[in-house]
């Protein structure tokens, strides 16, 4: 029975069909008049400055991605990155896992230089220094932003408190993911994947380029819900839009769904009520991020469309 279950979520179409039922259930338990209310509300220009923000955050990401291959000793034409950059946030955005699209461009990558271990290591090392701003950057605006300070419902007195706790559990998942492929990557290469972490994230000029990077990737990824909410109308001020964007892009980062929807839908509702503000607008916010990122992501179909090359 277990591995019957374990065979059917393998596959892309129960995945999907899941997700949708997440999605459905999010947008039920909420309701649907204040959340098609706000999405009703988005501009043309408000949805072109999210889409702006969505390029910035490939380009950024794609050097990111070339400076890590390089620093490893593999060349990455940048032009290719950004290609391959895209291909993959389209796969990510269609496939369960969250990561597919990842571990097809290090395959590619590998493939056109004979060395995979190493195109992988890449894309770890790029893949994680993104995460780890991440959990620091939502631990410090949990920390210190005025989030709740006023409306605060009674019910979300010890919220800031529960929600640094899932921080950090969050957090807490992904360095042990990272730590379990390591592991593997050790037991197959040998040192080949500590000499490469320290290559290519934990010397001091590295570090400070990779932190650099992954700070612009993520302000890019704020900014869309930040240009979202003030189109939306939410009536959540931008103070705390930031750190609620922040836990949603941390409950994205989870492979309960598929490109997260309906984790995301239902998170902003939970957030949105705790604080005191309407759960639509939350849910509203989740779906109008949601859909600005299936649609930026479309240029990974068009290069996945003729028979491109590995990137190079």
């Amino acid at each position: 029975m277990r591995g019957w279950i374990g065979q059917a979520f393998a596959s892309p179409w129960a995945r999907w069909l899941w997700t949708l039922l997440v999605l459905i259930g999010a947008l039920w338990v909420f309701g649907r008049s204040d959340w098609q209310v706000s999405l009703s509300q988005l501009t043309p220009a408000a949805l072109a400055g999210a889409l702006a923000l969505t390029l910035v955050q490939v380009l950024v990401s794609a050097w990111r991605w070339q400076l890590t291959a390089r620093r490893l000793g593999l060349p990455l034409d940048y032009r290719a990155a950004v290609r391959e950059y895209y291909r993959a946030t389209w796969i990510n955005q269609v496939l369960p896992g969250g990561v597919l699209g990842d571990a097809n461009r290090a395959l590619r990558h590998g493939s056109a230089h004979g060395d995979h271990a190493q195109a992988a290591h890449a894309v770890m090392i790029e893949r994680f220094s993104g995460q780890l701003v991440l959990i620091l950057t939502a631990l410090l605006a949990w920390r210190w932003m005025p989030i709740g300070q006023l409306g605060l419902s009674p019910s979300a007195a010890s919220l800031p408190g529960a929600v640094q706790a899932a921080i950090v559990g969050v957090g807490l998942a992904l360095l042990l993911g990272l730590g379990w492929l390591a592991r593997r990557s050790l037991r197959a290469h040998s040192l080949s994947f500590w000499r490469s972490l320290k290559a290519g994230l934990l010397v001091p000029d590295m570090l400070a380029w990779q932190l650099a990077g992954s700070t612009l990737v993520l302000a890019s990824y704020v900014g869309v819900f930040v240009i979202l909410a003030q189109a939306l109308g939410l009536s959540m001020p931008t103070t705390e839009v930031v750190p609620c964007a922040l836990i949603l892009l941390l409950a994205m980062t989870l492979p309960v769904t598929v490109a997260g929807w309906g984790v995301r839908e239902g998170v902003a509702g939970v957030l949105w009520l705790s604080l005191g503000y309407p759960a639509g607008e939350g849910v509203a916010l989740g779906l109008a991020y949601g859909l600005v990122f299936l649609v930026s992501s479309l240029p990974g179909l068009v290069f996945m469309i003729p028979q491109l090359r590995p990137a190079t």
